[in-house]
């Protein structure tokens, strides 16, 4: 019994002492392995069978690199069978490509240099912008740029894988020239599958003139854009374009030296197919279009002579005739020319200088005409001016006159026009001096029957109060009554029949105002 519990006793000490050992100081401190965000773990196995000849990636079971790495974490990998190895991962930036190249797989079929998936050698696919785990043992990465057609420019796309094509332009899967091209914009193109030939389809000009008539700005050939932006061709130090004047002989062996100017365009639904017939823009001006000027200016000016060179007219024909020959011949290799213009002509100064001469002649002959004519016309002018100024004068005096004229017959009429308003205003004030003599006449005998019919109007007024009244004496006592004042005392006393008006009738002999004048006296203040 107590041996059993020591032996208990014993493997518990160990199971702790593994425990501790083990999994607390060996998987945490020797196994543990921290991958950073930036990082990928890459492992190679230590142990197993060893791997066939000429493979470098193990398989299960096999010593050697093994295909997945780890990614960022914490990873607990027993150093005695596997090496660990942190590489960086693979950073594809925006704007750009990553191109893989398979190092282990099957080999490719023959005639083929695009890997499939599992196959060795380049991938046609390419890495999108992104970070990537591959391993760096069986992957290799190019980091390319992708394809960025700028404005004003075309791509034209050459396969360099696929079938063989019948035709001059291949289709879809194809190898050669596609038909489509490329409009501006940024495009994923694995450049070991596609090249892509940045073609200008704007305007494009060259220049070919003799020593020092290039301006200083002006370059000849295309001019690139964007990183291929530089002159094709310009002028060197010393003045002389590098592609010179036009030279050809005249029909009587004379040397004409033009300097021509050629605007021309390539139409974009054109590009693959002068590109797979002539090239590039470089290889079209070199090999098509300067010799064509060359040939042009050649085969047309050989059949003038060289005062044609010089006469205006004959200058134009041949304009006319190089410009109609350019567009005709290049328009059929659909190349379009917009202006094909003839600039400078150089004649040798043994026929210039006599022709010059002549013709300054006849223009110091035409100046010396003209100038006899404008003479003429100058005395013609001034005898004209004479002849107006006459008439001036003549016209100024009859103005003078008429003028004078004017005003005193202005002023007589002005005078007749204020006799006459007098007369008027002397004849107003008669008039109105008779109405108002009459109207103060009739104002007087108005007045007169006033006072008649006012005093006849009062005098029948009387008659009617007295008839009303009875008697004259009657009405005289009413009267006298009405002017009594109201604070008089009137006593009546009856004494017996016939008293009172044996009375009154001696008192109406008595001056009523006597009496009022007496009834009016004021009373005496009474003593105190």
């Amino acid at each position: 019994m107590k041996k059993s519990s020591l032996l208990i006793g014993a493997a518990v000490v160990l199971l702790l002492g593994y425990i501790f050992i083990y999994q607390g100081l060996w998987v945490w401190v020797v196994e543990n392995t921290d991958v950073p965000p930036d990082k990928m773990l890459i492992l190679v196995a230590k142990t197993g069978k060893e791997m066939p000849s000429g493979r470098i990636i193990a398989g299960p079971g096999e010593k050697g690199v093994l295909l997945e790495p780890l990614g960022t974490g914490r990873h607990f990998i027993n150093p005695l069978f596997y090496e660990r190895q942190l590489k960086d991962q693979v950073v594809v930036g925006p704007g750009q490509l990553g191109v893989v190249i398979n190092k282990y797989g099957t080999e490719l079929p023959p005639g083929e240099f695009l890997a499939a998936p599992g196959q060795r050698g380049i991938q046609r696919d390419v890495l999108l912008p992104g970070t990537y785990k591959l391993n760096p043992y069986a992957y290799e990465v190019r980091i390319v740029e992708m394809t960025l057609i700028e404005p004003g420019l075309v791509g034209v796309i050459a396969a360099r894988s696929g079938r063989p094509t019948q035709s001059q332009l291949a289709e879809p899967g194809e190898r050669g020239i596609q038909k489509t091209v490329l409009q501006p914009g940024l495009y994923v193109l694995n450049p070991e599958a596609y090249s892509v030939e940045r073609i200008e389809v704007g305007f494009n000009q060259i220049t070919m003139a003799h020593a020092g008539k290039l301006p200083e700005t002006q370059t000849t050939g295309q001019v690139p854009t964007g990183k291929e932006r530089k002159p094709q061709t310009e002028a060197n130090p010393s003045g002389t374009p590098v592609l010179s004047a036009v030279r050809f002989p005249s029909s009587d062996g004379f040397e004409i030296t033009i300097d021509v100017t050629l605007l021309w365009q390539l139409l974009p639904q054109d590009a693959p197919s002068v590109v797979a017939r002539y090239g590039n823009i470089r290889k079209i001006e070199s090999n098509i279009l300067i010799p064509q000027i060359n040939s042009t200016a050649r085969i047309k000016g050989s059949t003038f002579g060289a005062v044609d060179f010089i006469v205006g007219a004959k200058r134009e024909e041949f304009q006319r005739a190089f410009q109609e020959t350019i567009e005709t011949t290049l328009k059929e290799k659909k190349l379009q020319v917009d202006l094909a213009l003839v600039q400078d002509t150089l004649v040798p100064d043994n026929i210039s200088g006599p022709i010059q001469d002549s013709r300054i002649a006849a223009e110091w002959n035409i100046t010396n005409t003209e100038k006899t004519k404008t003479e003429a016309k100058k005395a013609e002018l001034d005898e004209m001016v004479g002849k107006i100024q006459q008439i001036e004068q003549v016209v100024e005096y009859e103005t003078q006159r008429l003028e004078g004229n004017l005003t005193a017959e202005q002023q007589k009429e002005v005078n007749q026009i204020a006799a006459e308003a007098r007369l008027k205003v002397a004849e107003l004030a008669r008039q109105t001096a008779i109405i108002r003599a009459d109207t103060k006449r009739k104002l007087g005998g108005a007045e007169a029957t006033v006072v008649e019919l006012k005093g006849k109007a009062e005098g029948e007024g009387y008659a009617l109060q007295v008839a009303a009244a009875g008697t004259a004496a009657d009405y005289s006592a009413m009267q006298f009554a009405r002017q009594l004042p109201e604070r008089i005392r009137l006593s009546l006393i009856y004494a017996g029949s016939g008293t009172l008006w044996t009375d009154l009738d001696k008192a109406t002999q008595v001056a009523p105002l006597e009496l009022l004048k007496q009834t009016k006296q004021p009373e005496a203040a009474p003593k105190k």
